[in-house]
């Protein structure tokens, strides 16, 4: 029996008598039409019903609980509702006071209405529909979730327990569609709850990947939820086909430090998804050096600047530092010269000599012009090189001094309050490491059952005092960070969720307020191993892995009648 209505091919607005291809008032336009016996409708179709109230036609209409447009007659209710009246009790909603099955006193409908309201970071409230109203809606669009049944910890493997969660399947775009207009975006503002993301799948796959990259580093749990925050609004406004800006970043909502702007940044930039718009330091720093230069000096010695620092077609590029010190004993010159040229193609040799004969350091400013202006002149930006011939003078050197046993007994006091201070001053001040060694001494260079310091070149027994100092530390380390993946011994709360070692800048406040520097602490276990071998340079360079030229500076403190104060030994 098909009971599928038909439309009346006469009038095309009545459904068709059933069996029929016209409507009742078609076949019998002076009888009155039936009415259906359910909804009192002159539309009837068959049996004394409307198509609608039929109780086998099947048809779309609207939920009898939460009222979705989309359900089929013959079940009455959409699939959301009636999973939720087989688990919940009837009873009136407080909300819209109708009999229907409950949650916490409210029914489904009025929870969907609370969950369609726009949220901050406070739950929904279910009572939103009593101010609102009700927004319908179109019925069985909920994903469906198939809930597995629950296993106890007991069958649980340890296998299972430690396998890491699997990474949503995504394939980056190949190509890129680069916007027509670019505007830049506020994050400010911007909360979780308040997103929807533009790609799901896209943001399942970072925040995967990101799970990964903590993991490697060792990420606590406070900052695993605050990159994965910062991650949900940035994937959720940005398309898998477009990067995010480093200085988005910048503008994600409440402090930095609390949503770990560092981090995210790594995740982004490991995504092959970050496009780093941020200002260089060193370019900053040398527009500043040199914002008081004649504009065309200035652009001359830009031009060499930029050689110095990405490399030329016979020369290598420079590292930052000493891209720094050459511009900073170069601006001087700089600025004389702008108060009475326009162009360095003005300078004259005396000039040159002139400069350098006032300079309280003339080999060093001696080397940053004669490089200035041989590479002007390999440009063709200059007629003549005058800094050509230029004598650089003697290469300043100084005679190592040891500590003064004040000096000493204050490092030790200090030593003694803080077990890092106390381990960086036995690598340096003992096994006479160079201050970047020690700080990128690696966790496996400790060997306590060998007794052994290895690093590189650097093999040296491992006295009581560095094997007290270091266990003490690690310990310390360990109770700190017990998550960090970072192998190497010294970290900081920063480097301690990455693979990197600390910088000179964590050094510095260690050693602030000591009446040495961690150079002069090395320069003193040299002296003191040279008076304890007769000074001899060639048992120096053996031992701390140094020049001939360095072991012979350090035999020159002797040379000139200068005894080592014995009691340093002691009071070591």
């Amino acid at each position: 029996m098909n009971l599928r209505p038909r439309p009346c091919q006469q009038c095309g607005q009545k459904v068709a008598e059933y069996g029929r291809t016209r409507c009742f008032k078609c076949l019998y336009p002076h009888l009155p039409a039936p009415v259906c016996k359910v909804c009192g409708s002159d539309a009837h179709y068959v049996g004394g019903y409307c198509r609608r109230c039929h109780p086998r036609v099947s048809s779309a209409d609207s939920c009898r609980d939460c009222f979705a447009w989309g359900t089929w007659r013959q079940r009455g209710r959409c699939r959301a509702c009636t999973s939720f009246r087989n688990r919940r009790q009837t009873g009136t909603c407080a909300t819209c006071r109708r009999t229907v099955p409950l949650k916490r006193g409210v029914c489904r409908l009025c929870h969907c209405q609370a969950a369609a309201v726009p949220r901050t970071w406070q739950r929904p409230d279910p009572t939103t529909a009593a101010i609102t109203g009700q927004q319908l809606f179109l019925s069985d669009l909920v994903r469906h979730v198939h809930l597995a049944s629950r296993r106890s910890r007991a069958d649980i493997t340890p296998a299972e327990t430690r396998r890491p969660p699997r990474a949503p399947s995504f394939t980056a775009p190949q190509q890129r569609q680069d916007p027509l207009f670019v505007s830049a975006r506020d994050m400010s503002r911007v909360t979780v709850p308040d997103v929807e993301p533009l790609d799901s799948v896209f943001t399942s796959y970072v925040a995967a990947q990101a799970d990964i990259h903590a993991d490697t580093r060792g990420w606590s749990q406070g900052v695993r939820q605050r990159v994965q925050q910062s991650l949900y609004l940035l994937t959720a406004v940005h398309g898998p086909h477009e990067t995010i800006k480093a200085s988005t970043v910048a503008t994600l909502p409440r402090q930095r430090a609390r949503r770990a702007i560092t981090r995210v940044t790594e995740v982004l930039a490991d995504l092959d998804l970050l496009d780093d718009d941020r200002p260089d330091a060193l370019d900053t720093w040398i527009q500043r050096r040199l914002g008081s230069v004649h504009p065309e000096i200035r652009d001359e010695a830009l031009a060499w600047i930029n050689i110095v620092r990405h490399g030329g077609p016979r020369r290598r590029p420079r590292s930052t530092a000493t891209v720094r010190n050459q511009v900073a004993h170069a601006v001087p010159f700089l600025l004389a010269c702008s108060e009475r040229y326009r162009t360095l193609r003005q300078v004259t040799r005396g000039d040159v000599t002139e400069w350098l004969a006032q300079c309280s350091t003339p080999h060093t400013e001696a080397v940053a012009l004669r490089d200035m202006f041989k590479t002007l002149k390999s440009q063709r930006l200059l007629f003549a090189n005058p800094a050509r011939g230029v004598s650089l003078g003697a290469k300043p050197s100084s005679v190592p001094r040891p500590l003064s046993p004040e000096a000493i007994q204050t490092i030790a006091a200090a030593a003694d309050s803080d077990p890092a201070l106390k381990f960086l001053i036995a690598l340096i001040g003992i096994h006479a490491l160079y201050p970047h060694q020690a700080r990128a001494l690696p966790l496996t260079a400790i060997d306590y059952t060998r007794g052994r310091l290895s690093l590189d070149d650097v093999d040296h027994p491992l006295d009581d005092f560095t094997r007290q100092a270091a266990a003490n530390y690690t310990r310390v380390r360990h109770e700190r960070w017990p998550r960090t993946r970072n192998p190497h011994l010294f970290i900081s709360s920063q480097t301690a969720h990455t693979r990197t070692p600390v910088t000179i800048g964590w050094m510095q406040p260690l050693l602030r307020g000591l009446p040495v520097t961690a150079q002069r602490l090395r320069e003193d276990r040299i002296l003191e191993e040279a008076a304890v071998t007769g000074a001899d340079p060639q048992h120096l360079c053996a031992v701390f892995n140094i020049t001939p030229e360095t072991g012979l500076r350090y035999i020159r403190f002797f040379q000139r009648g200068m005894n080592y104060p014995s009691t340093h030994n002691q009071q070591r």
